[in-house]
């Protein structure tokens, strides 16, 4: 803009705005052009700490560790979080950026590996302020000779990462602050053994033998997508507050609630969880006694209000093993209380259709039954409005015990994150878009 009046300076109107719409700015920018708006002015000078409360140090094919090196020496004085992605680098200044970041009073950290299993230096346990951490594709470092380790934490996320059963119990016992965990892919740690008075979600998923829930008062979730695909042992010995739990199937090689126990052969309904709200199972239909193991299954929980089903989400396969949806006349849980059951993945098999028919005809209180459809093409099938009109004429949708209950059909099958999103507004807000209306 040209300046009327020649002996005055041209005015910075940038400089004017105000400090959180310039720090805006400069998150955007990146990391070292960031860094040297520094330079400019006292006005700019303090402004650049500010944008480390959600920076993410990530350049591939940069000198990412001599570029935090330089931002950690300029003197930066005050951030309340960061994100620090790192490569695998044999370099002493990742353990020197934790004991700086823990003078900071870091509350979010991310450690994130391009490759290899980097361990994660001891000095992480000096960030006595953290309240978040996300470690991926590295080595934990042992929690077992920490009197108490991140006593602040909140939440972990590991993904990828190698971790002794030692050191994990000792973080679930000892992080008394500690809501909310979640495990993928994770290594040297055969057992899951969880005693934490303060946990409310656990989502879990890797190659394990057993998931022992031996004390949480406080827990409220447990779920993971491939739990089970592994064959393991799941047991809960207290868990008073579970109102989610899921994917139980009958590839586990046992289910212990109190004293319940399923096995592929033998079901011992003795102790039931009326605390829980929300079940999902894998049902594999192609195996004897699927529907037997259903129904027992259901038993446990009494006060059950949604159902997910997800069958093999690729298998082509469409017959089912013989058995009949009549089995049981009398099931109170699903007569008194089901409010809500999903199909994760609905091909319009003849099994699929039974089952739906049986529950919202024994759904006395049955507000909505949901089909994510899919068909045996894959996921980018588009099967139309016909198939779905042809799909509720087989239901015989009309026959159902609540008059009031709603059956959508969904184009595509449920999202595998579902749990993981389901809270979230933007998730809320698309999640009836791939609906047809019909």
């Amino acid at each position: 803009m040209a300046n009327d009046d020649g002996d005055a300076p041209p005015c910075d109107y940038i400089s004017e705005l105000p400090d959180n719409i310039l720090v805006s700015i400069l998150s955007l920018l990146p990391l070292d052009d960031a860094a040297r708006s520094t330079a400019l002015s006292t006005r700019w000078r303090h402004l650049f700490p500010s944008t480390l409360l959600d920076f993410r140090a990530f350049a591939p094919g940069r000198d990412v560790v001599t570029a935090v090196n330089t931002i950690l020496a300029a003197r930066v004085r005050s951030f309340h979080t960061s994100w620090l992605y790192f490569p695998n680098e044999d370099d002493p200044s990742v353990g020197g950026w934790l004991q700086d970041l823990a003078g900071r009073r870091v509350q979010e950290l991310s450690l994130s590996f391009s490759e290899g299993w980097q361990r994660i230096p001891e000095s992480l346990f000096s960030c006595n302020s953290l309240k978040r951490l996300h470690a991926d594709c590295c080595t934990f470092p042992d929690a077992t000779q920490v009197a108490a380790p991140l006593p602040g934490l909140t939440e972990i996320d590991l993904f990828g990462v190698n971790i002794s059963q030692e050191s994990l119990n000792a973080l679930l016992s000892e992080c008394t602050a500690l809501e909310h965990l979640r495990m993928r892919s994770i290594g040297d740690c055969d057992c899951i053994h969880v005693r934490s008075a303060s946990l409310k979600t656990l989502c879990v998923s890797g190659d394990f033998d057993e998931l022992f829930i031996e004390d949480a008062p406080n827990l409220e979730q447990v779920y993971g997508n491939s739990m089970y695909t592994r064959n393991p042992h799941l047991k809960i010995a207290h868990a008073p507050k579970l109102e989610f739990l899921g994917y139980l199937g009958m590839s586990f090689g046992m289910i212990k609630i109190g004293q319940t126990v399923f096995t592929e052969n033998d079901f011992g309904v003795k102790t039931l969880m009326p605390s829980l709200k929300t079940v999902a199972v894998e049902l594999s239909y192609t195996s004897e006694g699927y529907i037997d193991w259903f129904m027992q299954l259901l038993k446990l929980f009494p006060c059950l209000e949604t159902l997910y089903i997800r069958s093999d989400t690729w298998s082509k396969v469409q017959a089912a093993a013989p058995g009949s949806w009549d089995v049981l006349r009398s099931v109170p849980c699903i007569d008194n209380h089901l409010d809500k059951v999903v199909f994760e993945v609905y091909r319009g098999h003849e099994w699929q259709r039974e089952m739906a028919k049986f529950l919202h005809g024994r759904g006395r209180f049955l507000n909505t039954m949901e089909f994510h459809c899919m068909g045996d093409k894959g996921c980018s099938e588009h099967l139309g409005d016909e198939w779905v009109r042809e799909q509720q004429e087989l239901l015989c949708l009309d026959s159902r015990a609540s008059m009031d209950a709603r059956f959508l059909f969904f184009e595509g099958p449920l999202v595998n994150n579902h749990h993981d999103v389901c809270h979230h507004e933007w998730y809320k807000r698309k999640y009836y878009h791939g609906l047809y209306k019909v």
